[in-house]
């Protein structure tokens, strides 16, 4: 109504003098980059280049997530819920909807907390697809990516889902976007955590990852209002002749980058972890994590995040 007013009456704009043009208030967008079975060490020995930038540019932390199941259900449960497997009780892939009524993910709480949010999931692997439309309410998008034929290496079905994602920032600039991939882990099932194949896997998959980054970086640019940070973890790693599952150090291995105005650049910790990315998560869109949580925010004390989110709670500092 208000600008129908405004628009019937330019003469007396005119005359009062218009108002000053008021910037766009500053708003943060996150966007969340799952790996499946991606050891960081890897990373580093496919000299990855969009991996290691991302790493350089925001904080990394290496840890182990010992003794945390190391199968992709309870890890990416844990990673959307901010709690540990002990919690929401997933051990295995046969995952419903069932544990995220008492743990929802970060889909949810965002929802609930501001409906207006826009979040959106795209994934390789279709369960996620069932995490992401759990609860009530969920995901905005949420969209398990067709398994394309003859994808052996599983390389079209994660170009397809990196497509997708980017053009999701570019179109829709979601407030919190998911994005899963998967070849890694195939590669590690099919050939082992210590072949060719999986650091080809690895490289493969950094384009991809290049493909989403350079989406969020030439957004951020054209809209300057927006601040744009990327979370990247993986689930598990792998046994060097494949497989996962146990507790081995090359299977719990865990890796969390965050980049961003939120992160400080060229730092590392051996803390931070899967399990940090909701409660971060919702702390960079200003939502009041769950008491829950295992996890913590790793937002860094000095970034540019405000002291205080939307909805006027303090936002979780961090540690590390």
């Amino acid at each position: 109504m208000a600008i129908t007013i405004f628009a019937a009456l330019p003469v007396l704009a005119g005359v009062i003098g218009a108002a000053p043009a008021t910037a766009d208030a500053t708003v943060n967008k996150v966007v969340v980059i799952g790996l499946d079975g991606t050891m960081y060490k890897k990373v580093q020995e496919a000299k990855a280049p969009n991996l290691l930038k991302l790493a350089g540019e925001g904080t990394l932390g290496q840890t182990s997530i010992a003794p945390h199941t190391t199968i992709s259900g309870p890890s990416w449960a844990t990673v959307l819920t901010g709690v540990w497997d002990t919690k929401h009780g997933i051990y295995d892939n046969n995952v419903t909807t069932a544990p995220f009524v008492k743990y929802p993910t970060a889909f949810t709480q965002l929802e609930k907390a501001n409906p207006a949010l826009k979040t959106e999931s795209f994934a390789s692997w279709g369960t996620i697809a069932t995490m992401a439309g759990s609860g009530d309410p969920h995901a905005d998008v949420n969209v398990a990516t067709p398994a394309p034929a003859d994808d052996p290496t599983e390389a079209k079905i994660d170009a397809a889902t990196a497509d997708s994602s980017a053009t999701a920032v570019t179109n829709d600039a979601p407030d919190f976007l998911f994005t899963h991939l998967d070849q890694v882990d195939e590669a590690g099932h099919g050939h082992g955590g210590s072949s060719a194949e999986y650091l080809d896997a690895v490289k493969r998959v950094d384009a991809e990852v290049g493909k989403i980054v350079a989406a969020v970086d030439a957004r951020a640019k054209a809209h300057p209002n927006e601040k744009w940070n990327i979370l990247v973890t993986a689930d598990h790693g792998h046994r060097p002749s494949g497989g996962h599952g146990g507790q081995s150090a090359d299977e719990t291995a865990n890796f969390l980058i965050a980049r961003g105005p939120s992160f400080k650049a060229g730092s590392t910790n051996t803390t931070n972890s899967l399990v940090d990315v909701a409660p971060t998560v919702l702390a960079l869109l200003g939502v009041k994590g769950s008491t829950d949580f295992d996890g913590k925010s790793v937002i860094n004390a000095g970034g540019s995040t405000p002291s205080t989110g939307s909805f006027g709670f303090d936002l979780p500092g961090t540690g590390s």
